[in-house]
């Protein structure tokens, strides 16, 4: 006999996949810093032109996403959180996509490299994903 299946509702799946999304960058961090740092030590040296292009690639996308934002409805005071999230998860997770990549791409470098730049590359990536959460977006617009 098959278990019953609870749909969740949309807006607590965007909460869900927000927050996957920035844990997964925090994880990746971690294990790029306690796992993956330290046997990096005995690689090849990156090309002196990658990193300052992948800190400014990940400082693009950040731009990016500031600017997809804006594709993201606002939601009307009438209109309940699910309702909502039925027609506001795409562009939201559009948005969300380029800081995903960006903080992860700055934590790569930091692991290779253990640069200070891509630290902070990577933490203005992911603050700006903490920024732009579900909680935010679905807020009654004001009249």
């Amino acid at each position: 006999m098959t278990a019953p299946t609870s749909a969740q509702s949309p807006a607590q799946a965007a909460r869900l996949i927000h927050a996957s999304l920035c844990l997964g960058v925090l994880l990746f961090a971690g294990v790029s810093h306690f796992v993956t740092r330290p046997s990096m030590a005995d690689q090849a040296a990156l090309s002196p032109t990658v990193a300052p292009a992948l800190l400014a690639a990940a400082l693009g996308a950040c731009v990016v996403a500031l600017l997809l934002r804006r594709r993201v409805p606002l939601r009307p005071r009438d209109v309940s959180a699910d309702l909502y999230w039925t027609t506001a998860a795409s562009p939201a997770l559009i948005a969300w996509a380029p800081l995903e990549a960006a903080s992860i791409a700055a934590v790569y470098l930091y692991g290779r490299t253990g640069s200070a730049p891509a630290v902070a590359v990577a933490s203005v990536a992911w603050l700006l994903l903490v920024a732009l959460n579900p909680w935010s977006l679905d807020r009654p617009a004001s009249p």
